[in-house]
C-alpha cells in the first residue's frame, strides 16, 4: 500500500521519507529512496515509534536528512494543510474539511489532485503539469523559492490552511500510525491512521492558480518549519504600526499559537481567557456570557491592546479565518476597514490617544473620512453617520448587530476642523526641540496622504475606488453560502403565488434577477395585495436584508417619490410597505418613472440636485384593493392576490423565521446567485394574474370606469329598441348616455366628461353611430357589448344577465321643484 501510494505520488522516485518521534526525541532521521518497497519496510519499520513523513518536493540530489529550502529543486505539487478549529467540536470539523476538499472548493480553485486525512486534518494537494524549477540560490540573500511558495501562501489564506506553505515541507505518509505528541495527548487525542481519501489523478497548470502579494508571503517575518520557528515581528515600543502593517486583501493568518510565539519573542503577556476567546469566540467558563458575537470580539481587542500586542498583529489575529473570533469580522462587506475600527474604539476605550501619533492619526482618520474635491461643485469632507432603525429587541445591542443603515454626511472644511478643534496631533519639534502641537483636524487636512476622492458613485458591480471617485457600494448584507431556505420557497409558491407554480417561478427568477444585475433597474415591480397578517412583508423583508445597507423598508410615499430623496442613492431594493396612494396621479408618475427610467434626479435638503444611474428594484404590498394605478396595457407591475390561509399562524411563521435567521439568509443569497436566468428578464415575463386585472379595472377613471359599470349593471337610457320584440338592441343617444356617465363620476367626486368623450369610448369599442333621428349608436346584445369591452379594454367579472334594462328617464320637477320622490 504504501510502495503504491509512493509510485503514484512520484512515478520511479525519489522519495525522501523522514522520522520523527512523537516527542520531538533527537536528530529526526532522513533517507532518499529509489526503490518503493525498501521504502515501506523502513517506513513499516520506523512507524512502530516514530511519525514518518514525506517530502512533497524532490531534492537536488539523494539526501539523508530533513530537507532545507536550499535542497528543493522544483515545485511539483500545490498544497495546503487544514486543521480543525481550536475550540470546535473535533469531529464535525473534520467533515467540514473533508467536505471542503472533497467537492466544496471556491469555484475559482481546482478541485484537489490528492487528499490526505493525517489522522487530525487533512491535506489538499495539486500536481502541476508542468514542475516550476527552483534556480540554486545566488547569493545567501537571494530567495528564489518565494515565487512557488506564494501560490501555496494564497490557498492557505484562502482556505483557512495552517503555515506549512514552505517548499522544504514534509506530509505524514498515508497508511501509517499517527501518534499524537505530548500536548495533544493531553487533549485526549488517541493515535491515528494516516490516509488517502481523494485522488482523482488530475494535473493542473500553474495559471489555474493565483500567488498571494509579496507583502503576503512575508508578512510573517518567516516561514514556520517542522525545525525552525517563525521570525518573531519587531516590537514598535507602544504598539503602533505603520499603515504598511495593514496589508489589504491578503493577510497572514495568526492563530493562538502563533500569538504566543510573537508574545513570548516580544516579552508580551497573554492571558489564557483572551487565548480561548480568540480560539473559540466564546468565553471559556461560561460559555453563554456573551449575547452576540461582536461584544468577545471588542474584548479580545481590549485584552490585546492592554497587553501591548502590535496593532497589525491584533489585525492579522481578529481576521484569521481558523479564529473563531474573526468570523464575524470575515462575514463584513468591507472587513478589513470593520477590523481596524475594532481596534481604534479599544484604543479609544482604554484612553489610548490615538491623535498623538503622526500615522495612527492619519490611519485613523483616513478610515473614518475622505475629502471630496467637487461633490456637488463643493469642497466637502465625508463623514458616515450610523442611522439605527430602533426596535424594542436592537435596544441593547451593540451596534454592530442593530438593524440601521449608514449615511454618508458632508461636512464643510471648517466644521471638520471644528469637530476635532480639541485633539491635537505632534505635528514635529521647534528650534529647541521641543513637541509642536496642532489641532488634528487641521493637521489632516494638511497632509499629502490624506484620503481623496473626486465625488462620490455607486456601483454595485465595481469596486470601492471607481476611477476618482468613492464607490458607496458596501456589499451584500449576507455572506452567500449553501444552505435550507425550503420553507421560504415554500411560502413563496403557497402563499405569495396563492399555489401557482409558474407565479412562484417568476416571483423567485425576479428576485434572482435583482441580486445578479443590482446595477440596473428590474423595469417591472413586485406587487404583493392581501389581508393584514397573511405574509406578504416575509420574503420582501428578507430580499431587503440581502441587500444590507443598500436595502431599505420605507412606509410613506414620501420616502419613495418625495422631493428630498438622498436616502435613495445607494438603494438597491426598495420595500414599500402601504407607501403609495395609487389615486396621487403626479406621485403615480414618479412611482413609475422610479421603476423602468434609467436615471432620475436625487435631491438632498441643502444640496445640488444630481441625475444619477437608476438600479432601483421595488417590492410593494397593501392590504387595500387598489394598489398601483395599472394601465390596461401595463408592463411594470406583477401583481400577486395573497392567500391568507395562514394569516397570523404563529406556528407557520416562527420556523419559517427562525430558518431564516439561521442561515436560511445566506443560502437564499448564494441559490438566488447561482439561478439560471438564461431568457428572463422581470418585465418580459409579467404574468397576467387576476390580481393585475383587478388593479388594472381598479384604476379605470372618467367615463371608462362609469361604462364598466353600466355594462355589468345592464342599465341603459335606452332611446328605442331597434329590435322592438326582443328588446336585445338597444339605441342610446348620446346626450341622454353622458347624463347618465356624469351623474354616476359626481357620486365619486369625479369630473363631468363631454358627448365627445362618451362617443369616442363607443367608436372604440367598435358600436355604430347613427345620426338619426337623434345622435346616438346602435349597441349589440349585452354579452356581445360586454365582449367588445373584454376584446378592447380589459377582461372584467360579469355576471349570469343577458339582457339590457331601461332605464327611465329622470321626472321632470313639477313648478315647486318636487320630482315626486319620497325625499
Amino acid at each position: 500500500m504504501i510502495a503504491d501510494f509512493l509510485n503514484k505520488f512520484r512515478p520511479g522516485g525519489p522519495w525522501l521519507l523522514v522520522a520523527m518521534h512523537p516527542d520531538k526525541k533527537g536528530t529526526p532521521p532522513g533517507v532518499t529512496f529509489t526503490d518503493a518497497a525498501k521504502a515501506e519496510a523502513w517506513a513499516l519499520e520506523k512507524n512502530k515509534t516514530h511519525n514518518i513523513y514525506f517530502g512533497i518536493n524532490p531534492t537536488r540530489e539523494p539526501i539523508n536528512k530533513k530537507a532545507e529550502k536550499t535542497d528543493i529543486a522544483r515545485l511539483e505539487w500545490l498544497w495546503v494543510d487544514v486543521d480543525p478549529r481550536a475550540g470546535e467540536d473535533f469531529e464535525q470539523e473534520r467533515q467540514r474539511i473533508r467536505s471542503l476538499l472533497n467537492g466544496g472548493m471556491p469555484k475559482d480553485i481546482p478541485a484537489p489532485s490528492l487528499v490526505i486525512d493525517s489522522g487530525g486534518g487533512y491535506w489538499g494537494m495539486w500536481r502541476l503539469s508542468e514542475p516550476l524549477d527552483i534556480p540554486t540560490p545566488a547569493s545567501e540573500t537571494d530567495k528564489p523559492w518565494e515565487k512557488a511558495e506564494a501560490f501555496n501562501v494564497e490557498l492557505a489564506n484562502r482556505l483557512g490552511g495552517d503555515h506549512c506553505f514552505n517548499v522544504d515541507r514534509i506530509a505524514r505518509l498515508p497508511g501509517l500510525t499517527n501518534w499524537p505528541d505530548p500536548k495533544k495527548r493531553a487533549k485526549g487525542r488517541e493515535p491515528s491512521k494516516a490516509e488517502v481519501c481523494g485522488w482523482n489523478d488530475v494535473a493542473y497548470p500553474l495559471t489555474a492558480f493565483k500567488a498571494a502579494p509579496p507583502k503576503a508571503e512575508t508578512i510573517n517575518g518567516g516561514t514556520p518549519t517542522a525545525s525552525r520557528k517563525a521570525s518573531p515581528r519587531p516590537s514598535v515600543g507602544d504598539g503602533t504600526a505603520a499603515p504598511s502593517d495593514w496589508v489589504p486583501g491578503h493577510v497572514a493568518p495568526c492563530s493562538t499559537d502563533d500569538l504566543r510565539e510573537w508574545a513570548a519573542a516580544n516579552g508580551k503577556t497573554i492571558r489564557d481567557n483572551t487565548l480561548a476567546l480568540i480560539a473559540t469566540g466564546q468565553d471559556p467558563v461560561e460559555p453563554t456570557k456573551y449575547p452576540s458575537r461582536s461584544e468577545p470580539l471588542f474584548k479580545v481587542c481590549l485584552d490585546l491592546v492592554r497587553a501591548g500586542v502590535d496593532d497589525a498583529v491584533i489585525f492579522r489575529v481578529i481576521t484569521d479565518p481558523g479564529n473563531a473570533i474573526a468570523e464575524s469580522v470575515r462575514e463584513q462587506p468591507s472587513w478589513e476597514g470593520y477590523a481596524k475600527r475594532q481596534i481604534f474604539r479599544a484604543w479609544e476605550e482604554i484612553g489610548r490617544k490615538w491623535w498623538r501619533h503622526p500615522k495612527i492619526a492619519l490611519e485613523y482618520l483616513n478610515n473614518m473620512h475622505a475629502v471630496l474635491s467637487q461633490e456637488g461643485g463643493k469642497c466637502r469632507v465625508l463623514a458616515w453617520s450610523w442611522v439605527p432603525l430602533m426596535t424594542d429587541d436592537d435596544e441593547d445591542k451593540p451596534r454592530e448587530e442593530q438593524r440601521g443603515r449608514w449615511v454618508p454626511l458632508l461636512q464643510s472644511f471648517e466644521d471638520f476642523q471644528h469637530r476635532y478643534c480639541h485633539l491635537r496631533v505632534e505635528a514635529g519639534t521647534d528650534k529647541d526641540g521641543k513637541p509642536i502641537e496642532v489641532p488634528v483636524g487641521k493637521w489632516w487636512l494638511l497632509q499629502e496622504a490624506r484620503r481623496q476622492f473626486d465625488e462620490l458613485c455607486f456601483h454595485p458591480k465595481k469596486p470601492e475606488t471607481v476611477g476618482r471617485n468613492l464607490n458607496l457600494w458596501r456589499g451584500w448584507g449576507v455572506k452567500p453560502q449553501p444552505g435550507d431556505w425550503s420553507l421560504m420557497r415554500a411560502h413563496v409558491e403557497a402563499v405569495l403565488a396563492d399555489g401557482n407554480a409558474e407565479h412562484a417561478d417568476y416571483i423567485l427568477k425576479w428576485a434572482a434577477w435583482a441580486v445578479q444585475n443590482p446595477h440596473k433597474p428590474a423595469e417591472a415591480a413586485l406587487v404583493f395585495r392581501g389581508g393584514k397578517g397573511a405574509g406578504k412583508g416575509m420574503f420582501a423583508r428578507a430580499l431587503k436584508d440581502l441587500f444590507g445597507q443598500h436595502g431599505l423598508h420605507i412606509f410613506s410615499g414620501d420616502y419613495l417619490t418625495g422631493k428630498f430623496n438622498a436616502h435613495l442613492r445607494d438603494a438597491v431594493l426598495v420595500f414599500a410597505d402601504e407607501a403609495v396612494a395609487p389615486d396621487d396621479n403626479e406621485r403615480s408618475g414618479r412611482l413609475q418613472g422610479l421603476i423602468t427610467e434609467p436615471t432620475f434626479v436625487v435631491e438632498g435638503k441643502g444640496a445640488n440636485a444630481v441625475q444619477v444611474n437608476n438600479m432601483l428594484h421595488v417590492v410593494m404590498a397593501s392590504n387595500e384593493k387598489w394598489v398601483v394605478p395599472a394601465s390596461s396595457d401595463e408592463r411594470r407591475y406583477a401583481v400577486f392576490n395573497v392567500n391568507g390561509n395562514r394569516a397570523q399562524d404563529r406556528d407557520y411563521f416562527g420556523p419559517l423565521a427562525e430558518q431564516m435567521a439561521n442561515g436560511g439568509l445566506a443560502a437564499m443569497l448564494h441559490d438566488l446567485l447561482e439561478m439560471d436566468l438564461d431568457g428572463f428578464h422581470p418585465r418580459w415575463n409579467i404574468p397576467q394574474t387576476d390580481a393585475l386585472t383587478e388593479q388594472k379595472l381598479a384604476g379605470l377613471r372618467g367615463v371608462e370606469r362609469a361604462f364598466l359599470d353600466i355594462l355589468q349593471t345592464g342599465e341603459l337610457p335606452v332611446e328605442r329598441w331597434l329590435d322592438k320584440k326582443a328588446r336585445t338592441l338597444p339605441f342610446v343617444s348620446t346626450t341622454r348616455l353622458c347624463e347618465l356617465v356624469n351623474a354616476r363620476l359626481r357620486k365619486d367626486r369625479g369630473r363631468d366628461v363631454t358627448p365627445n368623450e362618451v362617443a369616442d369610448l363607443l367608436k372604440a369599442l367598435g358600436f355604430e353611430y347613427r345620426q338619426y333621428p337623434v345622435r346616438g349608436f346602435a349597441l349589440p346584445t349585452l354579452a356581445d357589448a360586454r365582449a367588445a369591452w373584454d376584446r378592447v379594454k380589459i377582461p372584467a367579472p360579469w355576471d349570469s344577465s343577458d339582457r339590457w334594462t331601461d332605464l327611465p328617464p329622470p321626472k321632470k320637477p313639477d313648478a315647486d321643484g318636487d320630482d315626486g320622490s319620497p325625499f
